[in-house]
């Protein structure tokens, strides 16, 4: 299996393992992380900055698949960077009454999010100085 494959499936399993999980704790409120990728999208005067990291991984991934790894690592390195800016989110909305509660921690699914895109740019970045082995004829 190609180097760039095991990199993509790693990844994919990190991200995917991540969606059951707890990834944010708010006061009396727990968000899976399925949920905060389904209904991230909606709050991007909070932290749904932080979810435009979900499109870019994805858009990263694809480079990768395609062979374009320059690309693909620094699209990587800007979702990885956009999953910390969550941290800086104070509240979250919790239901679909747009009620807020004051974030308290973060679960293993957030975790789980992060080391996604964290596989993925290091992987990127080992495919840019690895040397490639070219095949000798015989």
């Amino acid at each position: 299996m190609k180097r760039s494959n095991i990199i993509l499936l790693v990844s994919l399993v990190l991200f995917l393992s991540s969606l059951p999980f707890t990834a944010i704790y708010a006061k009396d409120h727990e968000m899976s992380g399925l949920a905060c990728f389904l209904l991230g999208w909606a709050e991007m005067e909070g932290g749904g900055k932080a979810w435009l990291a979900n499109p870019l991984l994805f858009i990263a991934a694809f480079l990768l698949l395609v062979k374009q790894v320059k690309i693909s690592a620094f699209i990587s390195f800007i979702a990885l960077a956009l999953t910390f800016c969550y941290l800086s989110v104070g509240e979250i909305t919790v239901n679909e009454a747009g009620h807020k509660f004051p974030i308290t921690g973060y679960g293993t699914g957030y975790f789980l999010w992060i080391a996604s895109c964290l596989f993925l740019l290091i992987g990127n970045i080992f495919l840019l100085i690895s040397p490639e082995k070219t095949k000798t004829q015989v």
